[in-house]
């Protein structure tokens, strides 16, 4: 019996669940294009960013005011998302081949952001209520493997070269960089389509589940007017755009921060950093939720996390250490995404959890216009370079601990 229910579950949770988040996890990746697009269309590189920041503001904005379809229909809001994702990367692919920097914010920003906010929420109340008793590790799979998306996306681009004339062990598989810029978009819409749209098929709530209440937002009584006023709410909101922020400072400038002389890392050794980003990502989720479910109080992981960071870009005032600060960050960030649901659902209890959820992601939204624009201001604007961004993120990682402490407090 417990085999037939773990297929069950296998097939209509976690395959399904993983499968979509590692598709829109492909947002994460942007930092492969930023440079081929830019020299492309003849515009800037912080005018092309801005995609990205905009992706994520509407990400958070998907999530946020999404969430009462996927309470009330998960396979309408999968195909919602899907779609909104694939017409997005085709609309980026339009904007890139006709020069036009508006149609990639509306493809890249609008719709694959949108799409990607509604994806990234859908499958983790489901998987919550297939697995009540480790609701951390449950929610993570999602999250988990929207991390992974970006590492999926970076060897999808850039293609695997493993070894060299005369080697043991040679291996070789052309990325869709080989398209070039103008086409790689549409082969990775063409590449995710078939895997989402299967994905939205097999994805189901449980027949039967026990939904608990509790701080009185049960189903008659919820409202995002009581939810803003909530003062739990707003520190966990709080501790969601502080953490997004400082991740996004860093992210998307990944690459370039990596190429600069005081760092020093070849081409190389940067593209090893940044597949390897996504998978500390998605390492991160995992480990932190799984100890989360075997804590008395989740919020101590919060705390943990927020520690670390702190200290390893205090540590990464000395330049070659950026590559391992995007590292620890990389999986600290991630596991802020992969704790938060079931710190919220200890809270407020799972009837209302998607919707709740969704609006304290629309932190996330926000935080994708202040993180990657914060950076390039101290970085450029104000021409303090990596240090400023570096003493930036110190002071931001510093004053986040003291608010998730404060979470502790019911």
């Amino acid at each position: 019996m417990s085999t037939n229910r773990n297929k069950i579950r296998f097939f209509k949770a976690i395959l399904p669940a993983f499968l979509l988040a590692v598709s829109v996890g492909q947002i994460y990746a942007f930092t492969n294009f930023s440079d081929a697009i830019s020299k492309h269309i003849g515009q800037s590189l912080p005018a092309v960013q801005f995609a990205f920041s905009l992706g994520i503001f509407f990400l958070g904005m998907g999530a946020a005011f999404f969430g009462k379809i996927v309470e009330k229909n998960i396979r309408v809001s999968t195909m919602i998302g899907t779609a909104l994702f694939i017409s997005g990367l085709c609309v980026t692919s339009l904007g890139v081949n006709v020069k036009s920097l508006a149609l990639i914010y509306l493809g890249y920003g609008f719709l694959l952001g949108t799409g990607t906010g509604i994806i990234y929420i859908s499958p983790v109340k489901t998987m919550m209520m297939w697995f009540p008793n480790a609701k951390a590790i449950a929610a993570a799979v999602p999250i988990i493997s929207f991390g992974l998306g970006s590492t999926l996306s970076t060897i999808l681009y850039k293609g695997v070269n493993w070894g060299g004339p005369g080697s043991l062990l040679s291996f070789q598989l052309r990325g869709f960089e080989a398209y070039g810029i103008t086409s790689a978009f549409f082969v990775f819409a063409a590449f995710y389509l078939p895997f989402m749209l299967l994905a939205c098929y097999l994805l189901r709530k449980p027949r039967i589940v026990q939904l608990s209440f509790a701080h009185g937002l049960s189903q008659c009584e919820f409202s995002y007017g009581a939810l803003v006023k909530d003062s739990y709410f707003l520190r966990s909101w709080l501790f969601m755009f502080l953490n997004i922020s400082c991740g996004l400072c860093l992210i998307p400038l990944a690459k370039q921060m990596m190429n600069t002389p005081a760092v020093g890392y070849g081409d190389k050794l940067i593209t090893w950093v940044i597949a390897l980003c996504g998978v500390m990502n998605g390492g991160g989720r995992f480990v932190f939720a799984w100890w989360s479910d075997r804590l008395a109080h989740r919020v101590n992981i919060l705390l943990f996390i927020l520690g670390i960071s702190a200290g390893v870009m205090t540590a990464s005032f000395w330049p070659p250490m950026i590559g391992v600060a995007l590292l620890v960050i990389n999986a600290c960030y991630g596991a802020g995404f992969s704790v938060i649901p079931g710190i919220l659902s200890d809270h407020y209890g799972m009837t209302n959890i998607s919707k709740i959820h969704g609006a304290v992601l629309s932190a996330w939204g926000v935080a994708g216009l202040v993180g990657n624009q914060a950076s390039i201001f101290v970085k450029d604007r104000l021409g303090w370079g990596a240090v400023g961004v570096v003493a930036m993120l110190v002071l931001f990682y510093s004053l986040n601990l003291l608010n998730a402490a404060s979470l502790r407090r019911k």
